[in-house]
C-alpha cells in the first residue's frame, strides 16, 4: 500500500467543500462568475458556459467554492445525468427536491423545504391580512410578525405560534386564496401553483420526527413518472416559487458522458433552453470541457440554441509556475519549491489535477540538480572539502621573501689588505651577472678565534708566488654575500711562505690566496680557492725583502688591533 501523502485525492464532488484551496488559481474566472451570480432577487438570470481547455482545470472546485460563498442568498442545485447522458425535467425535479429536503445542521430536524414553505406562506398572507380578507384582532402586530419573523410565525409545531395553528385549522379555505395570490404575484400557472401549495402544507404540517413525510412528498410529486410534460410544468412552478425568495442556480457538471452521444447532448441543450425561457430568474451554469463542447454540442446545435447556452462564456486559463506552486502549497505548506523541483521541467502539466498527480508521484524524492552543471562544473569552483579534511591539510608554506638585487658586503674593517674570494670565471661574451644572494641579515660582531696566531698569518703571505709574466688584473666581480666570518683572512700553516708580488700593492686588493695543506682547510677562516694558482714547492719560494716584511708587519698590527690583542 503506498505511503500516506497529501496528494492522494485527485477528484472532487460538487457540493463537498474541499479541504485544500488556493485563491490565486482561477481567480479571474471566480470573480467573473461571482459578479454575474450576485445579482438582486428581481433581476433575470443568465446561462453561463464555463469552459476549460481539458479536464482537471478545477471547474468543480471553483463551483463548490462559489456555492459556499453565496450559500446565504443562493440555492445551488447540481444536475445529475442519469446513465451518464440523460438530464430532463424529471431528473432535474428529483435533484431539486433532494436538495430541498436535506436536513439543516443544528435545526432540530428542519429542512430547507420547511424554511422555504414558511417564508412563502408568510409573504403570501401579508396582503390578505393588510386588506382585511383575513380577520385579525391586532393587524399591525400580525403584519410585523409575518414580515420580520416568518420562520417562527408559521411554526406548526410550536404551541405559541397562533397564526400557524389558525392557518392549519382553516387551510381548506385559506389554501385556494394563498394559491391565487402566489400565482398572481409570480406569474405562474394556477393549477401547478395550487398543486405545490397543497404539497407544501402537508409536508410542513407533518411532525418533524415523522420519517414518512419525505416519502409522502415524493409520492405526491412523482405520482405519474411517465408524464414528461407534467414533470416539466411542476419543475417550472417549483423553481418559480423558489425564485421569489432566493436566487436559484442550476449547475450541470460532469458532462463527459455526452462526448460520444450527440443526440443526448442535443436533447439536454434543448431542455436547458426551454427551462431558461420559462423561469427567468433562474441561473444555469453549463460546465464543460473544450473537447466535449466541440465534439458533442456544437455539431448538432442550431445557431440560436448555441447562443442561448453561451450567453456568457467564462474560460479557465492554464496554470503558470506561480499557480502550480499555489496548488502544491495548498496541500503541503512549505514544500512547494522542493516538490516542484523534483518534477521534469519539460512536459510539466499546466492544469491542477496534473500538478497534483505529479506531486503524488514525486512525493518523498529529492529535487533534481541541473545535469549540465554536474557534467561541466565551473573552472573557478574547487571541489568541496569537508571541515575535517580541511583541518587535516597542512598549512601552506609562506612565500619566500623578495631577494634584493644588490646587497653591499658587510664591512669587516680589514682595510685595503682584506682578502676577498674571487668569483668563478664567467663567459667573456656576456656581461657579468651577480649570483642570487640570501636576504641581508643583521650584522653580528666578529669574534676572534681562540686559535688565532699572528705567525700563521705571516706565513700565509708566503704562499703567494711571483707571476712569471705580468698580467692584467681581471675585472673585479661583485662580491658574494657570505657569512661575516668567512671574510676574515684564513690561517695557514707556519711552513707556508710568502712571495712578494708587484700586484700586491695598496690600495688594490691582494691576489687570491691558495691553501696548500689540509690543516689550513680546518681553520674556521676559509675562502673559496677555486681558480687560484697552484702552490709552488718550497724550493721555488723567494724570501721577501725588507719592504715586504714591513708591509706584513703593518698588516699584522692591524689584525691584532681588530682582534683586540696587544
Amino acid at each position: 500500500m503506498p505511503g500516506e501523502h497529501p496528494f492522494q485525492q485527485l477528484f472532487e464532488t460538487f457540493g463537498k467543500l474541499p479541504a485544500a484551496h488556493t485563491v490565486s488559481v482561477n481567480r479571474e474566472a471566480r470573480e467573473a462568475l461571482k459578479e454575474w451570480l450576485d445579482a438582486p432577487l428581481e433581476k433575470p438570470g443568465h446561462c453561463i458556459l464555463l469552459k476549460a481547455p481539458r479536464a482537471g482545470h478545477g471547474k468543480t472546485h471553483l463551483l463548490t467554492r462559489l456555492q459556499y460563498e453565496l450559500g446565504g442568498s443562493h440555492e445551488f442545485i447540481p444536475l445529475q445525468a442519469v446513465g451518464g447522458s440523460r438530464i430532463d425535467a424529471a431528473t432535474v425535479l428529483d435533484d431539486t427536491l433532494r436538495r430541498l429536503v436535506r436536513a439543516l445542521p443544528a435545526a432540530g430536524g428542519l429542512t430547507v423545504f420547511d424554511l422555504v414553505v414558511r417564508r412563502l406562506f408568510s409573504s403570501s398572507l401579508q396582503p390578505l391580512v393588510n386588506s382585511g380578507e383575513v380577520p385579525c384582532q391586532d393587524r399591525e402586530g400580525a403584519l410585523n410578525a409575518l414580515r420580520d419573523r416568518p420562520i417562527e410565525t408559521f411554526d406548526f409545531h410550536h404551541p405559541s405560534a397562533v397564526t400557524a395553528h389558525w392557518a392549519r385549522e382553516n387551510f381548506e379555505l385559506l389554501g385556494p386564496r394563498l394559491s391565487l395570490e402566489i400565482s398572481r404575484k409570480n406569474g405562474l400557472p394556477m393549477r401547478e401553483t395550487s398543486f405545490w401549495v397543497d404539497a407544501m402544507f402537508r409536508f410542513t404540517a407533518t411532525p418533524i420526527d415523522n420519517p414518512g413525510r419525505v416519502r409522502a412528498l415524493a409520492a405526491t410529486v412523482f405520482d405519474d413518472p411517465s408524464a414528461e410534460s407534467a414533470a416539466h410544468e411542476r419543475l417550472v412552478a417549483l423553481l418559480g416559487l423558489m425564485g421569489s425568495l432566493l436566487r436559484v442556480v442550476l449547475v450541470a457538471d460532469e458532462l463527459e458522458g455526452y462526448s460520444s452521444d450527440e443526440a443526448s447532448a442535443l436533447r439536454f441543450a434543448s431542455f436547458l433552453g426551454s427551462l431558461r425561457q420559462s423561469v427567468e430568474r433562474a441561473d444555469v451554469i453549463l460546465s464543460v470541457n473544450q473537447d466535449v463542447w466541440e465534439s458533442a454540442f456544437l455539431p448538432r446545435l442550431s445557431g440560436g440554441l448555441a447562443d442561448r447556452l453561451s450567453e456568457i462564456t467564462v474560460e479557465l486559463e492554464p496554470l503558470d509556475r506561480e499557480g502550480m506552486l499555489a496548488v502544491i502549497e495548498s496541500r503541503s505548506p512549505g514544500m512547494g519549491e522542493k516538490i516542484l523541483g523534483t518534477m521534469k521541467a519539460e512536459g510539466l502539466p499546466s492544469y491542477a489535477r496534473g500538478v497534483i498527480k505529479c506531486a503524488a508521484e514525486n512525493w518523498g524524492l529529492e529535487p533534481k540538480a541541473d545535469e549540465t552543471a554536474k557534467e561541466e562544473p565551473p573552472a573557478a569552483l574547487a571541489s568541496p572539502v569537508s571541515e575535517t579534511e580541511a583541518l587535516k591539510q597542512p598549512e601552506p608554506e609562506p612565500a619566500p621573501a623578495e631577494i634584493p638585487e644588490t646587497v653591499d658586503p658587510p664591512d669587516v674593517g680589514v682595510g685595503p689588505s682584506t682578502v676577498v674570494a674571487e668569483a668563478p670565471a664567467a663567459d667573456s661574451s656576456a656581461p657579468p651577472v651577480p649570483a642570487p644572494e640570501a636576504p641581508a641579515k643583521a650584522r653580528d660582531p666578529i669574534e676572534a678565534p681562540t686559535n688565532f696566531s699572528p705567525e700563521a698569518a705571516i706565513a700565509a703571505f708566503g704562499t703567494f708566488k711571483e707571476p712569471a709574466e705580468p698580467s692584467v688584473p681581471a675585472t673585479p666581480q661583485p662580491p658574494v654575500a657570505e657569512d661575516p666570518q668567512s671574510l676574515v683572512p684564513p690561517v695557514v700553516p707556519e711552513s707556508a711562505r710568502v712571495e712578494s708580488s708587484s700586484s700586491f700593492s695598496a690600495p688594490s686588493p691582494p691576489a687570491p690566496v691558495a691553501v696548500e695543506s689540509e690543516e689550513a682547510l680546518d681553520s674556521p677562516f676559509q675562502i673559496d680557492t677555486e681558480a687560484e694558482p697552484a702552490v709552488q714547492p718550497d724550493s721555488d719560494v723567494v724570501k721577501p725583502d725588507e719592504a715586504s716584511t714591513a708591509r706584513v708587519d703593518d698588516l699584522l698590527k692591524q689584525i691584532r688591533q681588530r682582534c683586540g690583542k696587544p
